[in-house]
């Protein structure tokens, strides 16, 4: 019997996001910021910061992926959790997030703490993400589940522009106090959402898990686990959300990585006001989120996605429209582009990672396994690198351009750099995954199509019974025709199960 999910799991699974979003949102928002401000790092610096801790948590995702699917086969995962034990472990790690925003030291230390927090971000984020998949198979339970973790990034977005904010307000603009103070208390912030989840989430019993083929030797376990990532490309669904995904976040990451330069040193205003700006977004994303979980159970994820992103759009043409017309100053029009932005945002950051929720049930159909973890690490290593590439580029390109580290004012040549990389970049990057979305074909219908002739063949049914319809959406999601599925495949490392 399946256990019963009420309000304090949803809010506790939700709240595991805040440092998924939070952290994420503080360094996006602020720590190029910092390096280039208060740590005399050179744009190119602080963009290699970002760039080299990515490729290498990248690497980290989907090894992170391949121990959590396999930590059941040790004592301590079967007694900890083979997701859950990872977030037990990460609770006092959380006290390595101030570390990275001490002034004082060089290149080397940032790079290393940086490194570091994204290593332990990982060891933490990616056994998260099949949490609610470990706690139920319902369609729309699983929709909440991740309606929640998207409401609890939003409170986290806002947190993480609010405390900033306020101790920048106390101490000023032009020290490195407020950013330190802003370290500790998220941090332990962090630190009782990581309790809170740990005490309140669950994992699949450990009988229902379908035992695979590892090997014996470790080379025998890189070679299961690279196989088995590079296996997830193969299912025709999950390379649909992986467009979506990473060209509608890598618009996101780079209007955050550009959004505290444009407002600081385009539009002339300070850096308390990116803060508040940012504080207002949170706040309208929040209630944008809450609004598109209850779109995205009627319309399926698709079309919501692609309202968003279109929202995103129209409000970058504001932004640069205010630069270029000289309404600069107008702040009234500031907050009003701002605050549609919010709207639109707060859909971007749903759907992705409530679809991931669903690819692991796509999956099933071909491989007749419960690969949770690889997707979550395969997924995450691709976005990190996308957001490694975009964040490097972004710092070659405002070096080239004449960005001066240190500096209150910029030459006329990175101010016009920063808008058209803000308005390029991010239009762009939109605009191709909102072509991704119309092969997008998984929603709450099909959804449960799979799901009901996923339990049919493991009750014994015979393949040669399906309908016809049910036949033709399992072979559009997986790519797959439907007499390979159910294991009949050489799909991953040494599937064997058939039927």
């Amino acid at each position: 019997m399946a256990r019963k999910i009420g309000l304090k799991h949803q809010l506790a699974y939700g709240s595991g996001n805040l440092l998924g979003s939070g952290a994420l949102a503080i360094s996006g928002a602020w720590l190029m910021y910092f390096l280039t401000t208060f740590c005399g790092l050179s744009a190119v610096q602080a963009a290699s910061i970002f760039s080299i801790a990515s490729m290498v948590d990248a690497i980290s995702n989907p090894i992170m992926g391949f121990i959590t699917d396999n930590f059941h086969k040790t004592k301590v995962g079967r007694k900890f959790g083979r997701r859950r034990f990872f977030i037990l472990l990460g609770i006092p790690l959380m006290l390595v997030y101030p570390m990275i925003w001490v002034e004082g030291f060089g290149y080397w230390y940032y790079l290393s703490t940086y490194i570091l927090f994204e290593l332990i971000y990982t060891g933490i984020m990616v056994p998260y993400e099949t949490i609610a998949t470990e706690m139920t198979d319902s369609f729309s339970m699983r929709t909440k589940l991740t309606g929640y973790k998207a409401i609890f990034g939003k409170i986290a977005g806002f947190l993480a522009a609010f405390i900033p904010g306020r101790f920048i307000a106390e101490y000023g603009q032009d020290v490195a106090t407020p950013f330190l103070y802003t370290g500790m208390v998220y941090g332990v912030i962090m630190m009782l959402a990581m309790i809170a989840l740990y005490f309140f989430s669950w994992e699949r019993p450990f009988e229902s898990i379908k035992n695979e083929e590892s090997g014996g030797n470790l080379f025998e376990s890189l070679k299961k686990l690279v196989v088995d990532m590079l296996s997830t490309f193969k299912i025709r669904t999950f390379r649909h959300h992986l467009g979506m995904y990473l060209f509608g976040f890598g618009a996101e990451w780079l209007f955050a990585s550009m959004f505290t330069y444009f407002i600081i040193f385009g539009l002339g205003h300070s850096s308390e006001v990116v803060s508040n700006l940012n504080s207002m977004n949170s706040i309208l994303q929040l209630i944008s989120t809450a609004i598109f979980i209850g779109i995205c159970l009627k319309m399926g994820f698709a079309k919501p996605y692609r309202m968003a992103l279109t929202v995103v759009i129209m409000t970058v043409i504001g932004y640069a429209a205010l630069y270029f017309t000289g309404s600069s100053n107008l702040m009234i029009l500031i907050i009003v582009i701002t605050a549609i932005f919010g709207f639109g945002t707060g859909g971007v950051y749903y759907i992705p990672w409530t679809v991931y929720t669903f690819l692991a049930d796509v999956d099933e159909l071909v491989t007749g396994r419960r690969r949770e973890g690889i997707y979550a690490g395969t997924m995450t290593f691709a976005g990190k690198l996308v957001r490694a590439v975009i964040v490097f580029l972004l710092g070659w390109i405002l070096e080239q351009f004449g960005f001066v580290s240190g500096k209150a004012v910029q030459p006329e040549s990175a101010v016009n750099a920063i808008v058209w990389v803000l308005a390029v970049g991010v239009i762009g990057l939109a605009l191709i995954a909102i072509f991704v979305t119309y092969k997008m074909k998984l929603d709450s219908k099909t959804h449960a199509m799979i799901i009901k002739e996923i339990e049919r063949i493991n009750n014994g049914g015979s393949k040669l019974e399906v309908d016809k319809e049910t036949k033709e959406m399992v072979e559009y999601l997986t790519g797959f025709k439907y007499e390979e599925c159910f294991g009949n495949n050489t799909l991953g490392y040494q599937v064997r199960k058939t039927v």
